[in-house]
């Protein structure tokens, strides 16, 4: 099996939760994989939980339904409780299902850190950045039951 290789930054795509690309740091110290967002609330739409949340200031309400809730250790050593989502993340030519925290992280310069429990299938060139296009991913194969 070979792994790809990453640079410590790429640019990724979240095609469930908004169109276009964004960068996302390779972050080894990292668990979990952990998303921008603001003004997160939690409803029940009769069915399930669902998180409410916006990716910037004044942007689009997103909801998706709760995965779990998640116990991190941030940076500064303090344990937070956050909600968990499940997505598809598109890196590297290939799609991947996902779990994202959801978390503000206006005050740092990446939205997006992906840790090493997604990280684990790939290879990291912390001296290189920017290995993949931004638009080379491959559409998702889907088979038609009949």
């Amino acid at each position: 099996m070979t792994r790809t290789v990453l640079g410590w930054r790429e640019w990724i795509g979240l095609p469930e939760l908004e169109g276009g690309t964004t960068m996302a740091k390779m972050d080894t110290g990292a668990w979990s994989n952990t998303l921008h967002a603001e003004e997160i609330s939690l409803a029940d739409n009769g069915m399930e939980q669902v998180v409410r949340f916006r990716l910037a200031k004044n942007g689009n309400w997103i909801e998706c339904p709760l995965h779990e809730w998640r116990r991190v250790r941030d940076t500064g050593g303090h344990d937070t409780l956050r909600p968990v989502i499940r997505t598809t993340l598109k890196i590297a030519g290939e799609d991947h299902d996902i779990e994202l925290c959801l978390q503000d992280r206006s005050r740092m310069s990446h939205r997006l850190i992906l840790g090493r429990k997604f990280l684990r299938a790939f290879i990291i060139d912390p001296s290189t950045q920017c290995l993949h296009e931004k638009e080379r991913t491959n559409p998702r194969i889907r088979t038609r039951l009949e």
